[in-house]
């Protein structure tokens, strides 16, 4: 009888356990889906015409590209602690004026940290032209390190660990409706020594794609495992 009951268990735990394997590979399939949808929109948006109509700017407009007019405004704020291909540096951002008044960060490129802390890198000053970019989401992400998010470099530039809107209203000492919640991430870089951080909306589909097989391979293990210990039971 307790041979029975054995057996009865190992067989659901062997169902409970195979079922899981193969949802949680079809569930990596999905993500995968999803992340290649999002992103083949993300190129489709690339190819449209570029927009020129600053009042145009909202969410539903995100990775599309977009002409402004206006001039750049203190500080350039440096965002700590960004990797590009494996390498820590600076995604420099600029408070940028429009035409209309309003005020829209200006994701200007990614450059390696300098070797010294207090050496940060050069940023051209009173650029005075329309700027090409694309419409991005601001960077929500960022860990701050003993408490203090803002550091002051020098009266033009501040160094932060995540970007935070109401610290930078405060900031700025402007209105809540004078900042549009987004950015402009500038396809082509006007500072020569920046790189462009323009990424997909989301990581690549490559990983997805090996977890699921990771999981299928170990639910066609268990599968070969429990047939075996079968036919020797036999």
């Amino acid at each position: 009888m307790k041979a029975i009951i054995k057996s009865y268990f190992l067989t659901v735990l062997f169902l409970v356990a195979f079922i899981l394997f193969v949802r949680l590979g079809f569930w990596q399939l999905d993500r995968a889906d999803q992340k290649n949808t999002i992103n083949s929109e993300y190129v489709k948006r690339q190819a449209e015409e570029i927009i020129e109509d600053e009042s145009l700017i909202s969410e539903k407009l995100l990775w599309r590209k977009f002409i402004i007019s206006g001039k750049f405004i203190e500080p350039n704020i440096f965002l700590d602690n960004q990797m590009n291909y494996r390498t820590a540096g600076y995604v420099i951002l600029t408070p940028y004026k429009t035409i209309n008044n309003k005020i829209i960060l200006i994701n200007r490129g990614w450059h390696p940290l300098p070797e010294l802390r207090n050496q940060i890198p050069r940023i051209e000053k009173n650029i005075d032209k329309k700027l090409v970019g694309v419409l991005t989401p601001i960077p929500a992400h960022g860990i701050v390190l003993g408490g203090n998010n803002y550091e002051e470099i020098n009266s033009q530039s501040i160094r932060i660990q995540r970007v935070d809107l109401d610290e930078l209203i405060s900031k700025l000492n402007i209105e809540k409706f004078d900042l549009y919640p987004f950015m402009l991430t500038l396809t082509d870089p006007i500072d020569k020594n920046l790189t462009s951080n323009l990424i997909l909306p989301v990581s690549d589909s490559e990983k997805n794609y090996g977890y699921a097989f990771q999981w299928f391979a170990f639910a066609l293990t268990l599968l070969i495992i429990f047939v075996v210990l079968r036919k020797k039971k036999k």
